[in-house]
């Protein structure tokens, strides 16, 4: 609640500093718009493919889009203004900083294994309440996208070091997880996976 609270206060003082000052910063506010716009486009749209399996294979990327649409819009914020239309905007834009913040801390992809042609298994930390790290099989498309094939939050395995492919068909796959053998004491763990139209 005090995080809350605190980030309401941010947004509120950064609303009121163009009160405090009569000048305007004409080509900064041209440059800022055009930052901004082109930030909460990419945020936009990897949030759109994110919800339909798309995920940007580089976490690096998809953080720099998260944090160049949150400065910019604090920038937006600071010197513009305040005019009903900028009260729209930060009430949009005050979610995307939510839904771009938790991102930026709930997420974290921590490995990936190859275990076929284009086929990878992904290793990702999501959120506070997993019982372990989140498993994937995802195949690689347009190059910079990894789609989902498959979805496993259910293995309570943490410090996930190495996965080997013992058997990979048609049928389904069977895999060697290495762990750090916390919550559960079979390291390696043996994973089965039923192909039901996944590959």
């Amino acid at each position: 609640m005090i995080a809350i609270i605190i980030f309401i206060g941010i947004i509120i003082g950064l609303n009121c500093i163009p009160l405090l000052t009569k000048k305007t910063f004409p080509k900064v506010e041209k440059i800022t718009v055009r930052i901004l716009l082109v930030a909460t486009i990419l945020l936009l749209t990897t949030i759109f493919l994110d919800f339909n399996g798309y995920k940007l294979k580089s976490n690096l990327a998809f953080r720099i889009i998260g944090l160049s649409f949150i400065i910019s819009t604090f920038i937006y914020f600071a010197i513009f203004k305040n005019t009903r239309e900028k009260i729209w905007k930060i009430i949009f834009l005050t979610v995307l900083i939510i839904v771009s913040l938790m991102n930026q801390v709930l997420y974290e992809k921590l490995g990936s294994y190859e275990i076929a042609d284009e086929l990878n298994m992904t290793v990702s930390r999501e959120g506070f309440l997993a019982c372990g790290e989140i498993i994937r099989i995802t195949k690689s498309e347009f190059g910079i996208f990894e789609k989902e094939l498959f979805y496993d939050s259910n293995q309570c395995l943490i410090g996930i070091t190495k996965i080997e492919t013992v058997e990979f068909n048609e049928n389904g796959a069977e895999f060697l997880i290495y762990h750090n053998g916390i919550y559960d004491s079979e390291n390696p763990y043996k994973y089965e996976i039923e192909n039901k139209n996944v590959w």
